[in-house]
């Protein structure tokens, strides 16, 4: 398999995780500077369960990465670019809905 193609493939599986919005919710947080998995309950307002999973998956992929201290764990984002990544999609999509509520507004007025 090429680089390209696994490159691909792993840009799908990212994206795959990072779908989910709990998930796009810890990545903000994180973009904050690193927290622990208590902080992140508390500034997410998720069941702490929850953030663990999320976390471990979100460090399964490789986009964050722990450090214990003492007995507690911090995690950060190991590439803050993920976070770059995420606000220019939504900016594109705020834009998509923007035009539709244009597109919407201009058939309404055709329709009347």
């Amino acid at each position: 398999m090429s680089r390209e193609v696994e490159v691909y493939r792993l840009q799908s599986r990212l994206c795959r995780f990072l779908s989910h919005p709990e998930r796009l919710r810890i990545t903000e947080v994180l973009g904050t500077g690193e927290k622990s998995v208590g902080e992140l309950v508390e500034l997410t307002g998720l069941p702490q369960p929850t953030v663990s999973r999320h976390l471990s998956l979100l460090a399964e992929l490789g986009v964050v990465e722990a450090e214990r201290r003492g007995r507690r764990v911090y995690y950060r984002l190991k590439y803050p670019e993920v976070l770059e990544a995420s606000r220019i999609l939504r900016g594109v999509l705020s834009k998509i809905l923007e035009e539709k509520g244009r597109l919407s507004a201009l058939v309404s007025r055709e329709i009347d």
